[in-house]
């Protein structure tokens, strides 16, 4: 798209290596080779040319883009090269999203068998202290989020398809008004397509436990593993210049052991006998201790011990793709890419004889059809059809006549205060959450003048169709002295009519402008303003209500949740200017601010909207084993509602951001990025006993007495009234296009606060899912769960020297590179909890935290596997009162690791290669360690004798992997 006076704009280009040419008449013709083009970016070519005829030629040589000068947005780009070059941890290639400054992989999330399921299997994403499912996931331009929001992973915890992907964009800060529905990052990836040549690969990986180390908490070496990942990739043409076709196919097969601590009573507990006290052991509880193990690792001091479970996974995946790209005319093209990925993985559960089974099928289909309708105009228009469906099963394999607590329903062991770990069945099982995605969408390029301007707009149509068993029948327990003389403190379960059962339905529609405008030679200003909302969703049998009163109503209220839709007025400008006043060598300053909306949609939604469908029972004191679930009294039962009339969680982003060319290819970025968070949800238990309020302003609850509103028993709300924010500091030194050494440097230096968790566990571990006091959100604003104080990713690929000899010396020294990456994270924030309801405000999430002592440090690390904080420096809190230490200030351990990949590329014959690889994944082999047990008391006052203790690792130890690729 050109104009008179010599301005020129390509849109929509597919990411490539070009040559641009400008002509008129009495000059001579001017070519620039090798102009690199990435996805979602914009190069800048001026054409100079001299005096002369048409037919003369100036060429040049295209220096490669390094600096952005067009646009404020901060995003980094991840190459073919680097996706397939570099040590990729099962191949998984959202992994290298985390080289770029300000994106986390969130370490915490809760990695339980239910949640890898009901939240979403792939891997988790903080960005800029953003929420995990506060990011988009786009392939080939359209959203192939899972039913949670979160990366379409598979239950393999993996993201296959490396040799699919093209390249792939990681947009952090300040982008444009084209994307919406999520307010933290995007990740948009392209697929490769065919060519007029046919080429493709072939490769095998493999790992066994002969070449690892062990990993901490294995005991007598390396526990057994075996790992293949194979497949191969082949793109030619179908009509030369016109058809091509790319196909691409992986399989995982998988045979992982792994050591999983576990806490459990000791010989001498089982009868009766505790370090404190002599206790009877019930005849009743005695059939459920003999299915549990006896400790083989540390004596906890307390009648519990570690028990170290070398449990057993094994894992099965096939990936495959396939894309077909035609072009119609010159003017006019059309692709078609269909990927499907099935997946099913054993996993373990609470302790020998008892595990999971998972299968996941995702299915990604897009059309997109792109046109070129005048000199001035582009269009892109797509469809897709994205589905995700994850299945969780509970798949025991003991010897269990006569126990049970509920006929026809699975039974599990619970201790509120982390005594002894969960025992017995899957509680939330069976579940399956099918997500179907329909989705429309147009983006139109119009060159007018100085200003490149692009509208469009995107509709989606979400289908949730859930099966869902979250509560089978459990008893919890206070301590092990409980356990043992079988006397629960509660009981929990789906109540009898509850169904399981649900349809949702809801629209997503954005629509948005955004003009680039060159105001000047050196000054571009990004302008853009978007408008976008959601529908209230709909459930196809009225298997939905809400409370809407919660002091007054006395039976959920059957209907549409929401009384009003507040995302009708999510207006969002974007605005950002790029500048270089001192000319092409010289800094480019770049600031930008935008409003970005986290929409209400899927299981944020869903999981809270069922309740007089879905409803618990929460029976305090019951009896055992027989809880009485056939008449449960209405304050007994428990429902998940939402505040009727929500408003959509808000970012307020900004940046500034100075850049430089520097000598040897090399480009330095430093960014101020900060943003404000409104409206976030914050969970919350409205429904407490009422409270004296003292003259402090504290609260004093009674130790008996009824709820706010009897008719119900313990409500989790969710609310829109928390806040957040963020401010860091972002480096990065980029040496990229160099002929034998690049690499990237991204470090990260901030600081992120928050009022609130989020919508669950589903998010966090390392803090409370519900709030400490109900109707203050400000009683928990404190480090938020994501702040990540130091974050420094290092990768670098360099051609070692030989590639210049000949002979036998050339064939054994050349053809050899080094690849590798290297991670450090400073530790994340925790919550010290009392694991007990002191307050006795009969939450029965219990949230509440210990007084600090006087003069100690609320941060009182110790730093040892063993106890890695010290209990002491808390108090327990009189009755009826919450404690005042504050929400995540103790911080856990870090991590750091080291991959690296040694590979010998031997050329067989013209354009065919064969590389042998050798990888190692955390070669420095550290113990990268777990959140500890935030317990620090038991529920009579005294110190947890497990407080502090650390059971879980975040990464394996040193595992080696041995790869051979065919290349033609």
């Amino acid at each position: 798209m050109t104009d008179a006076s010599g301005r020129y704009h390509i849109p929509a280009l597919e990411s490539g290596t070009f040559s641009v040419k400008g002509s008129l008449e009495g000059f001579r013709t001017a070519v620039v080779d090798r102009v690199a083009v990435t996805m979602s970016s914009e190069s800048v070519v001026d054409l100079t040319t001299e005096i002369g005829k048409v037919a003369e030629s100036v060429t040049v040589n295209g220096a490669a883009q390094h600096l952005q000068t067009t646009s404020a947005e901060l995003s980094g780009l991840v190459n073919d090269k680097e996706i397939r070059d570099l040590p990729l941890n099962g191949r998984s290639y959202e992994a290298l999203a985390y080289l770029q400054p300000g994106v986390a992989q969130f370490m915490s999330a809760s990695t339980n068998t239910t949640s890898v399921i009901a939240n979403g299997a792939g891997t988790k994403m903080s960005v800029s202290g953003t929420p995990t499912d506060f990011s988009s996931f786009l392939l080939d331009g359209t959203d192939v989020h899972d039913h949670a929001g979160f990366t379409p992973g598979s239950v393999a915890r993996n993201n296959l398809g490396v040799d699919a992907i093209r390249e792939f964009r990681v947009l952090t800060q300040n982008y444009s008004a084209e994307y919406g529905r999520t307010a933290g990052g995007v990740v948009s990836a392209v697929t490769r397509s065919g060519a007029n040549t046919f080429s493709g690969s072939g490769f095998e990986f493999f790992r066994d436990n002969k070449f690892d180390s062990p990993a901490y908490f294995d005991v007598g070496g390396t526990t057994p593993f075996q790992r293949n990942q194979f497949g191969g990739a082949l793109g030619g043409p179908i009509r030369h210049d016109r058809t091509f076709f790319f196909i691409n196919y992986e399989g995982l097969r998988q045979d992982l052991s792994q050591t999983i601590p576990r806490t459990v009573p000791t010989a001498l507990a089982r009868q009766g006998i505790l370090p404190t006290k002599t206790v009877k052991v019930s005849a009743l509880i005695q059939p459920y201790l003999s299915l549990m193990p006896l400790p083989n690792g540390r004596d906890f001091g307390d009648g519990t011990g570690e028990f170290l479970w070398v449990a057993q996974t094994t894992t099965h995946e096939d990936f495959g793709t396939i894309r077909v790209d035609h072009q119609i005319t010159n003017n006019q093209s059309v692709f078609v890419r269909v990927t499907t990925d099935h997946a099913n993985s054993t996993l373990p559960n609470t302790g020998p004889g008892f595990m999971t089974g998972l299968t996941s099928k995702n299915t990604f289909v897009t059309v997109e059809h792109k046109s070129i309708l005048s000199s001035h105009m582009v269009n892109v228009a797509r469809g897709a059809f994205n589905q995700t469906d994850p299945r969780l099963e509970d798949d025991p394999s003991v010897s269990e006549a006569g126990l049970g607590f509920v006929s026809g329903r699975t039974w599990s062991l619970h201790s509120n205060s982390n005594a002894f770990s969960d025992f017995g069945h899957l509680d939330s099982a069976p579940q399956e959450f099918v997500q179907n995605i329909w989705q429309v969408s147009d983006d139109l390029d119009i060159e007018h003048g100085s200003h490149s301007i692009r509208m469009g707009f995107n509709f989606e149509r979400l289908e949730n169709n859930n099966f869902t068993q979250t509560g089978q029948a459990q008893y919890q327990f206070t301590d092990v002295a409980s356990l043992l003389t079988g006397t629960p403190s509660r009981f929990v379960a789906l109540t009898l009519n509850s169904g399981t059962l649900a349809n949702f339905r809801q629209s997503f529609i954005g629509y948005y402008i955004q003009d680039d405008w060159r105001a000047r030679q050196n000054l571009t200003l990004n302008l853009g303003l978007r408008h976008e909302f959601v529908t209230i969703p709909t459930e196809t049998g009225g298997h939905q209500a809400n409370i809407m009163d919660i002091v007054h109503d006395t039976a959920p209220t059957f209907g549409p949740v929401f009384t009003k839709n507040n995302s009708l007025k999510n207006i969002a400008p974007r605005l950002g200017a790029a500048w270089t006043p001192w000319g092409d060598t010289k800094p480019i300053l770049r600031a930008g601010a935008g409003i970005y909306y986290n929409e209400i949609m899927g299981r944020m939604y869903y999981n809270y909207a069922r309740s007089g469908f879905l409803q618990t029972a929460q029976i305090n004191n019951p009896p055992f084993p027989s809880p009485g679930l056939e008449s449960v009294a209405s304050g007994n039962v428990s429902f998940s509602i939402w505040d009727p009339q929500p408003k959509t969680p808000t970012v307020y982003q900004y940046n500034f951001t100075v850049e430089q060319q520097l000598p040897s290819s090399m480009v330095a970025t430093v960014s101020y990025v900060g943003s404000q968070g409104r409206n976030w949800v914050r969970d919350r238990s409205p429904n407490t006993r009422t409270p004296q309020v003292l003259a402090d302003g504290s609260l004093l609850y009674p130790s008996s007495g009824p709820r706010i509103n009897p008719a119900f028993g313990n409500l989790r709300q969710l609310v829109t009234d928390a806040r957040s924010q963020y401010n860091g500091l972002q480096v990065q030194l980029t040496r990229r296009g160099a002929q034998r050494l690049s690499w990237q440097l991204s470090y990260t230096y901030s600081k992120a606060l928050s009022s609130a968790t989020a919508w669950g566990s589903a998010l966090t571990t390392n803090t409370p899912a519900i709030s400490l006091e109900p109707n203050n959100a400000q009683a928990d604003w404190g480090l938020s769960p994501f702040d990540i104080r130091h974050k420094l990713a290092v990768n670098g690929t360099v051609r070692l020297p030989g590639d210049s000899m000949t002979g036998p010396m050339g064939w054994i020294a050349g053809g050899w590179q080094a690849n590798a990456i290297l991670t450090a994270y400073s530790g994340l924030p925790f919550t010290v909890l009392l694991g007990t309801n002191r307050s006795n405000d009969q939450n029965s999430d219990n949230p509440d935290r210990p007084n600090l002592k006087p003069g100690a440090s609320s941060n009182p690390i110790i730093g040892s596997v063993s106890q890695w904080f010290d209990p002491t420096a808390f108090a327990f809190p009189a009755a009826g009162t919450y404690g005042n230490v504050p929400r995540n200030s103790l911080i856990g351990p870090g991590l750091f690791t080291l991959d690296g990949a040694l590979v010998k590329t031997f050329r067989a014959q013209r354009g065919q290669t064969v590389s042998l690889r050798i990888e190692g994944f955390n070669l420095t082999n550290r113990a990268n360690f777990g959140l500890p047990n935030p317990v620090a008391f038991q529920a009579d006052g005294s110190y947890s004798a497990t407080a502090g203790v650390i059971q879980t690792l975040t990464t394996s130890a040193r595992q080696i992997q041995l790869g051979l690729r065919y290349s033609f």
